[in-house]
Order: C-alpha cells, then structure tokens, then sequence
C-alpha cells in the first residue's frame, strides 16, 4: 500500500470527502478518518493485544493442543524401546534358580482405565516361548506360556518444561498367566498357577525400572519464549488412545480448546492435534517477536519504522478447499498525509508432503488469493472497490503472507518429542482441517541411537 503510489489517488480522496461536506466543516481540519495520530493509537492498541504471554502455564481442563497415541502406537514404543532387556517384551529373567529366557510370539496390546483391573493403565498380553538354561549353558526345561500384564503409565515433570510419559515396569501386575512345559499344564493347578503369578510379580518387579516412552521438550520455535507443555493425561479405552494435554503460556481464549478421546482414523499410531486458535495465538506471538514482520515501507518491504503495519484478526477453516486455512488481517498506515487500514483475507493451504523417503510433512503454502473486506477506514476505504490498487500493492501482502505460511508450518509440524537412548523418526501419513481442530495423523519407527 504504497504512499508514493497512492499520493494523487489520496488527494483526490480528500478532496472528495470535502465535496461531501460543507465548506466550514471542511476548514476546520484533517478529516477524522484521515487523521494518523488516531490510527497510530489504534494500532498500538491492536498490537498490544497480540501475542500475549501469561506469567505461568495454566492449570486448567481444556487444551488447545493434544498428543493422541494410539494402542499401536504404545505397542510398538514399549517393543521399540525395551528391546530384549526386559522380561514383559523378551529377555531373561531368573526364577526358582533357573534362568529362563523369554521369547515372545505374539504381543497384543489394550488401554484400560478400569479401577478394578488397574487405572491408567497399559495391558500388554505376550504369546511366549520359555526355556530354562543352566549356568553351563544346559537346557532343562522348554515350553510356552500367555500372560496378561498390567503396567502403570504416568506423567513425570523431569526438568524445567520438559515432561515424559513413563511405563511404570516397577509396579507392573500380572494378571494372567498359564505354562505348559514336558507336559505340566499351570492351567490345571489353580493356586499354584496364582502362587507363580504373585512370585512372578515379585521377581519382575525386583529386577525392572520405569521406562521412559517418550520425553516432550519445551517447544522451539521463535524466540523461545512461547512454552507447550503436556500438563495431563487420560485414557480411552473404547477409542483405544491415550490422549496427552499440552497447555500454553499463550493468552488464549476459552474457546480455543479441543474435544479430547475419539479414536483415530485407520491404523495412525499418533495424532498431533490443535485448535486453529492455538495457530492465530502462535501467528500473532512471532509478529510481537518479529519473527514475521510487523511494518513496511512504502515499498512493501519490512522496516521497523515503516508506515505500514499488520495485526491478525482471525484465522479459521475455509469454506472451500478441505486443508485451507482463511486468514484475516488488517493492513494499517499510521504515518504520512492520509491513514486508515483496510481489512483483507487470504487463504494458506495445507498439505501433505508426499515424499518418497519415510519422513513427510505438512506443508503450508500462501495462495494468491487476496479479498479486501468491507469495514475499512480513511484510505482503506480506497481499496475496497479498487482491485487495480489491491494488486498495484501486493508486495507488502506477500511478503507478509510467505512469513506467516512459514511460521505456521514450523507449528503443525510439532516434532519436539524424543525417546532417550533412541532415535524416533516420524512420517505424516494423514491431514484433516475442521472448524475446531487440525488433526496430523502419525507413524513412527523407534530406531537404536548411533553407537548405542
């Protein structure tokens, strides 16, 4: 929206405002609409309702944001993570002074929060095969067996904003478990079979610590200063998910929250979940930061002491298109001979990168789409009804717009989880934009860390 553009087109807007009104009216001064000092005010009012951060992470109910890890998805971390060091996935265990080593067949795992089976918790249910060794390497005794075992998940801050999800293998249950071995069937023995169940219990948990699933870091993304933080849990059982809250420091507001728990689509081992609102907040959050530029010159390019100037005023699903994102914002002029702002929409739009590795993404891409809105004041005014000075002055919009789509594309491409000891790769497999949630479908392999 250039000045030097729009001089003669501004003073001819003046002198049309003054053939509208009487010849006093027009001596005494600067039309209001016109006058810079009040836009200036305005503008430094919208600015400093954007990207507010609050003294401290929020306990509360609703979440703009979730970690949604379904059943296969908690299967194959405990498999990826314990390896053969653990008993419940594989392994040895010693037992009646034998050495048994473990083979799993066939593992199953299921989420439940019943209180009488155990709460929070994951059942993993193992097919194995077991065969005693001596110290001299003698095989004494082979056979297989089921078990069904509870282990308790829970929530752990570990340092500063960084939490993790722990399997509790200390405080594991087992729930079941039958043994057939040279023709002794457990099964036909009841007390005995729940006597070995207890001492089982009793070994596994003498000889197991708690393991860490994955591990959530603070976000990076700007200058640091916005925090995610997963604050709480629930589980699903009839969904089959475990569903993780991750709360903001960001000034939201309470509408910006998700529903929480349903089952997600086909097989996705993980879903990254957010509000758009969660988006405008972070959008809004990197323009106070400057990480997307705030002012312009009159050439369209970013300049801190610009006479052009940008705010947000909402961002939400498109009609239209499946993955499109509509984004509204006020373009300002506070300095100069005539000011105003004019209200626009543009469209980002969202994809799934179809890559040929392992490691797709979520793209976001400005469209050329550009409407001015009606609403705007003094020289916005022009561009309501004049697409030729709308494209004459897009650079100021581009460039803005390119910021945005890179800024919003780092969020939805959430990645600051980690496994320790291992490396997680993750691959998009999935996107889907509502009016209330943004949902990233994930899968992800759990790989053993270089040298480890």
């Amino acid at each position: 929206m250039s000045h030097r553009r729009f001089a003669s087109t501004g003073l001819a807007y003046v002198l049309a405002l003054c053939a509208a009104c009487d010849l006093e009216s027009c001596v005494r001064g600067e039309q209001q609409e016109l006058d810079c000092s009040d836009h200036q005010d305005g503008f430094e009012k919208a600015v400093a309702r954007e990207g507010v951060l609050l003294e401290a992470i929020p306990d509360k109910p609703s979440f703009p944001m979730a970690l949604v890890i379904s059943e296969r998805g908690i299967e194959e971390l405990l498999k990826g993570i314990t390896s053969d060091t653990n008993p419940v996935a594989g392994g040895d265990l010693s037992l009646f002074g034998l050495n048994l080593q473990i083979v799993p067949k066939k593992t199953e795992v299921e989420l439940t929060s019943e209180l009488d089976k155990c709460s929070r918790c994951v059942i993993f249910a193992v097919d194995f095969a077991v065969q005693a060794v001596t110290d001299g390497g003698t095989s004494q005794l082979a056979g297989n067996g089921k078990s069904k075992i509870s282990i308790p998940l829970r929530l752990e801050e570990i340092d500063g904003d960084t939490s993790a999800l722990v399997a509790a293998y200390e405080e594991l249950t087992i729930l079941d478990l039958s043994l057939t071995a040279m023709g002794f069937i457990t099964a036909e023995y009841p007390e005995f079979e729940k006597a070995l169940e207890i001492k089982m219990t009793e070994l596994i948990r003498e000889q197991s610590e708690p393991v860490q699933l994955m591990k959530f870091e603070p976000w990076t993304i700007g200058t640091n200063s916005v925090k995610v933080v997963a604050k709480e849990f629930a589980i699903f059982p009839d969904a089959g998910v475990i569903s993780l809250g991750m709360q903001t420091n960001l000034d939201l507001p309470k509408a910006v929250a998700l529903e929480v728990g349903q089952a997600l689509d086909g097989d996705a081992m993980m879903a990254v979940q957010m509000h758009p609102g969660l988006l405008l907040g972070m959008a809004e959050r990197m323009l106070a930061e400057g990480v997307i530029p705030r002012r312009y010159d009159d050439d369209g390019a970013p300049d801190p002491e610009g006479a052009q100037g940008i705010t947000l005023t909402g961002l939400g699903k498109n009609a239209i298109g499946a993955n499109d994102l509509d984004v509204t914002f006020r373009v300002w002029r506070t300095k100069g001979d005539y000011c105003g702002y004019a209200n626009a929409v543009s469209v980002l739009r969202l994809d799934l990168q179809d890559s040929d590795g392992i490691q797709d993404r979520i793209t976001v891409v400005p469209t050329d789409e550009l409407r001015v809105l009606d609403g705007g004041q003094g020289v916005g005014e022009l561009y309501e009804d004049n697409a030729d000075l709308v494209e004459e002055n897009k650079g100021l919009v581009d460039h803005f717009k390119r910021s945005l789509a890179d800024q919003i594309g780092i969020t939805v491409n959430y990645n600051e989880l980690a496994v320790d000891g291992q490396n997680i790769v993750f691959d998009a497999t999935g996107l889907t934009v509502s009016d209330k949630k943004i949902d990233i479908l994930l899968d992800f392999l759990v790989l053993a860390a270089e040298g480890g």
